[in-house]
């Protein structure tokens, strides 16, 4: 199966807890590529006083030798809010016979039917979710753990298929871009967060 590894984010600024969730899924499924795309303009959180185009730069450094990783850049050329159905759309026309294998947090599990066209997304490919801190299955949304529960299969490159949703077998991460960026305004070293510390740093970018 020619299946195609989605891992949309604001990635502001990258970190490990991003790579690790993206060798996952790349080693889960057994993906041949795993796709990072920085969000340019979000529709659901406030914009970053970092560029779309710094944030990506950031992006590309960090999955530069890493196999099977990569950068890409449609949303930070994109003109007005990004929608995460309309990257799969554009993926999908572009790449037509690819199976697309999306990732997301769970906490954006519990929101997605704040998503455009929620329903839509669900058939544009396999759901990958990823456990985050204060993400409980139970409390999903009536219509949302409906979907989920008839949509469940294992998280196995044998289990891929177009409206599917898998749950990544994955360690909780206990970094976040928000920790992160807290140690960068307080001038704390980052070295061991992210492994574009240096670039960030320099910038002076989070320092306000």
């Amino acid at each position: 199966m020619n299946a195609l590894g989605i891992y949309g984010g604001s990635f502001d600024p990258i970190h490990h807890g991003h790579l690790t969730l993206a060798r996952t899924l790349r080693d889960c499924f057994a993906l041949p590529q795993v796709r990072l795309i920085p969000t340019g303009l979000p529709p659901h959180r406030a914009v970053s006083r970092v560029s779309p185009a710094q944030r990506l730069a950031w992006v590309q450094q960090a999955v530069a030798g890493d196999p099977g990783l990569a950068a890409d850049d449609r949303e930070v050329r994109r003109n007005g809010y990004c929608y995460t159905v309309e990257t799969l759309q554009e993926i999908q026309r572009e790449q037509p016979d690819a199976l697309l294998v999306w990732l997301i947090g769970g906490d954006s599990l519990m929101q997605l039917d704040r998503w455009r066209d929620w329903h839509t997304l669900l058939e544009l490919g396999h759901l990958v979710v990823a456990a985050r801190p204060g993400y409980d299955l139970a409390a999903l949304p009536v219509e949302i753990a409906e979907e989920f529960a008839k949509r469940h299969v294992s998280a196995t490159p044998q289990a891929l298929a177009r409206g599917k949703i898998s749950l990544l077998p994955s360690p909780l991460l206990t970094v976040s871009s928000t920790e992160l960026r807290e140690k960068l305004v307080r001038g704390e070293d980052v070295s061991a967060l992210t492994p574009v510390a240096d670039a960030v740093t320099q910038s002076g970018l989070y320092r306000f």
